[in-house]
């Protein structure tokens, strides 16, 4: 199915229609044309912005995520990741750092650079496991860190304890 049957066809983007071929740069249009309606019907209980360009770890994460009352939208590199946040702030951003187009270590330095967006908790997903890795994620700006593959336990953990110390610096 191309991405233009697919938007004759579909108003949202469901598991079942997701594109897993093409570039980057087709994913970040059709996922900008569409949110991901994944909780129809549900009361979200706040905006994640997933950037990952695994399609597998993307697909798995978006829909336990949903699961869980979150609203998730989707980027799948940097620059996707920047104009999302643009258009619709998130509450949080889980961010892979090995992106095509501009890398997660660079779109979270400029997201924590600019007074608009310093303040959106980041936490990055990555398979760099090495100390020197977690080490430069955190001088990028991330607010915590954790290795794939996910312990979806443990994020959710993390993914609770950031919002709600971004609610109470809040209030």
């Amino acid at each position: 199915m191309q991405t233009g049957e697919m938007q004759h066809k579909q108003d949202k983007i469901s598991p079942q229609n997701i594109p897993h071929m093409g570039d980057a740069k087709t994913l970040r249009k059709v996922y900008t044309l569409h949110e991901v309606d994944w909780n129809k019907g549900k009361r979200a209980m706040a905006k994640i912005l997933l950037v990952e360009d695994d399609d597998m770890n993307r697909d798995m994460l978006m829909r336990r995520l949903s699961r869980k009352g979150y609203e998730v939208a989707v980027a799948v590199d940097g620059i996707g990741a920047l104009e999302k946040v643009a258009v619709k702030t998130p509450n949080l951003i889980l961010m892979d750092l090995s992106l095509p187009e501009m890398d997660g270590w660079e779109a979270t330095r400029r997201l924590k650079a600019d007074n608009t967006t310093q303040h959106i908790p980041i936490i990055v997903l990555t398979a760099h496991a090495l100390k020197t890795d977690r080490e430069g994620a955190f001088e990028a700006g991330c607010d915590d860190y954790d290795v794939k593959p996910i312990d979806f336990p443990r994020l959710l953990e993390k993914i609770e304890r950031l919002l709600e110390t971004g609610i109470k610096k809040v209030s």
